[in-house]
């Protein structure tokens, strides 16, 4: 090598060393930060709410002993909880999300208690903040939907309330007759339950994506409601989920809290107790879908039409309380529907927060004896 040679070598690795110790200006992009948050979250919501929905379906057959969100659960959300934070992060600065619309906080509704209340009073100060803020509240919107499908378990997943205390879920509004909370073991009851937690769940799933692609597109809620391609992805949505109830469920009632049969002693033989509890208490084993008969003390199987199936008698999502009267199958399927609905729009109200919430406006739903909504909500979005 030329002496020519060794000083232009010398003065490329000089040039290159100062170039790259020259920082970069992060470059604004709001488009493609809100479509990180829109896949990122969605990926989130489902490893969420299928892992809820795993483990529910083992314990209920006692293939794991709970409670629901297992460690097997819980590994499987924390581990995309990283992942999609560390996206979120990599995609949006805070610039972009003041550019969308987005609050410098997590206060996203007046609340002091339960898991809103610690959603609430997270900061928002970097981008991986502002993630963690929004999965927490869509964390506790996914809890309240979950614990709405698997009733018997509701007090399991909402972490022993289901009240605006909850460690875990939004509050249920209308939770009066509460199910029975228990395993409903192999059974038909169980079956009913498989269909309405997968139901729900895919419905859910497939109706957020379609109005979220919509909302990537610039549409607002109510021209993509009113887009007649977007009505035909929703419409097969719920046809398919309400099928899959109705095939599991058939015509089985929704019942509070179902007879059961204590069984006791040898073969068939049976005691009349009050509750599971103090069956399982005088050393009986719980049989669902059977009752104790009265004279021949045996436990005898539940047969006709119209089974009672454990679950809400009244929806919990309702403008006023009670809700709606649940006395069939359809009227489970719509309260999955108005449930699964109310919750997609709080899901993207958080989501899309542009135009100061006038394109994805919060619902309101909070619920006052008299059916009026009481204002919770965040000053700076809506």
């Amino acid at each position: 090598m030329t002496r020519f040679e060794r000083v232009s070598v010398s003065a490329v690795t000089a040039l290159l060393a100062l170039v790259l110790a020259v920082p970069t200006p992060v470059r604004a992009d709001p488009a493609s930060c809100q479509m990180a948050i829109a896949r990122q979250l969605m990926r989130y919501k489902k490893v969420y709410l299928k892992a809820h929905f795993r483990c529910l379906r083992q314990e209920n057959v006692g293939r794991i002993a709970g409670p629901c969100p297992d460690a097997v659960a819980l590994l499987k959300i924390q581990t995309t909880n990283q992942t999609v934070v560390a996206a979120v992060a990599d995609a949006c600065t805070m610039a972009d999300l003041a550019a969308l619309g987005f609050p410098a906080d997590c206060a996203f509704e007046a609340v002091a208690t339960g898991i809103e209340g610690q959603c609430a009073a997270l900061q928002v100060t970097t981008p991986d903040e502002f993630a963690e803020c929004l999965k927490c509240w869509k964390g506790a919107e996914l809890s309240e939907f979950v614990a709405i499908l698997f009733a018997s378990h509701a007090n399991e997943v909402c972490g022993g309330s289901v009240d605006a205390t909850s460690p875990r879920c939004s509050e249920l509004d209308c939770t009066t007759p509460f199910p029975a909370q228990h395993d409903l073991g192999s059974s038909g009851d169980n079956d009913c339950q498989i269909g309405i937690g997968r139901g729900g769940i895919r419905y859910l799933l497939k109706r957020e994506k379609t109005l979220e692609s919509c909302a990537l597109a610039g549409g607002t809620r109510a021209n993509c409601l009113a887009d007649p391609a977007v009505q035909i992805k929703l419409t097969r949505a719920e046809d398919v989920k309400a099928a899959l109830i109705m095939r599991r469920c058939g015509n089985r009632v929704p019942t509070a809290d179902p007879p059961f049969c204590c069984r006791t002693g040898t073969a068939n033989d049976c005691t009349v107790q009050a509750t599971r509890a103090d069956c399982l208490t005088s050393g009986g084993t719980v049989q669902e879908g059977k009752t104790c008969n009265g004279i021949s003390l045996n436990c005898d199987p539940v047969t006709g039409p119209g089974q009672p199936f454990t679950w809400w008698e009244n929806c919990p999502e309702s403008a006023t309380c009670p809700g709606a009267a649940l006395t069939d199958v359809q009227g489970v399927t719509d309260c999955v529907d108005a449930t699964a609905d109310s919750i997609i729009d709080e899901l993207l109200c958080v989501q899309f927060p542009r135009n100061g919430g006038a394109d994805w406006p919060c619902p309101i739903d909070t619920p006052s004896p008299s059916g009026a909504f009481l204002d919770t909500t965040h000053p700076s979005l809506f």
